[in-house]
């Protein structure tokens, strides 16, 4: 089952183009999904926020539980620019891959461009351009994307924040146990 909000476009091109939704995929209200020529597969439970736009000539892979939010772009292909003779829509396109990966987030207005990967678990920030490949459990931010905070050494630094207020409570449930004997209530 997918869910489709309003005037969502999923566009494949007959012949050229393939779009392959998982289940429990849920599109927002605007979007266009657009295989031109290439291969669209998104994963299952990815979430697609409202007008966001994912164009494929090539191969762009979203993964499972992938969250796009509103206004993103993720395009695998640019225009060719290199012959100032000639007007850049005659110049052809340059195809490589994109990848988005499982349970990764794309903030608001961010956008994605050919060849770059997003690895599994990474945050990009709203309004960045991501230029090159990020990697798994970052946070990037900024056009052009850059690094700014791990999630792993975030959650092994909070691990042991959680662990100390685990001791904590075992400590003070045994103190309790301790004063409940006593009879000192």
């Amino acid at each position: 089952m997918v869910f489709l909000g309003r005037r969502v476009e999923l566009d494949a091109r007959p012949g050229y183009g393939r779009i392959i939704l998982g289940d429990w995929v849920h599109i927002g209200d605007g979007t266009a999904l657009r295989a031109h020529e290439g291969t669209l597969r998104v994963g299952e439970k990815a979430v697609f926020g409202r007008h966001a736009i994912v164009n494929s000539y090539l191969d762009v892979e979203i993964g499972p539980s992938a969250l796009i939010a509103d206004y993103v772009y993720i395009g695998d292909f640019d225009h060719r620019s290199d012959d100032v003779e000639r007007p850049i829509k005659d110049q052809g396109i340059v195809k490589t891959p994109v990848r988005i990966g499982a349970g990764s987030w794309l903030g608001v207005k961010a956008t994605v461009l050919r060849g770059c990967a997003v690895g599994d678990g990474a945050v990009v920030g709203a309004n960045s351009v991501v230029t090159r490949h990020v990697p798994p459990y970052a946070v990037v931010a900024g056009a052009p994307a850059r690094v700014v905070a791990d999630r792993q050494a975030a959650h092994a630094i909070a691990e042991k924040t959680r662990a100390a207020l685990a001791d904590i409570e075992v400590k003070t449930a045994r103190a309790a146990r301790a004063h409940a004997a006593d009879g000192r209530d």
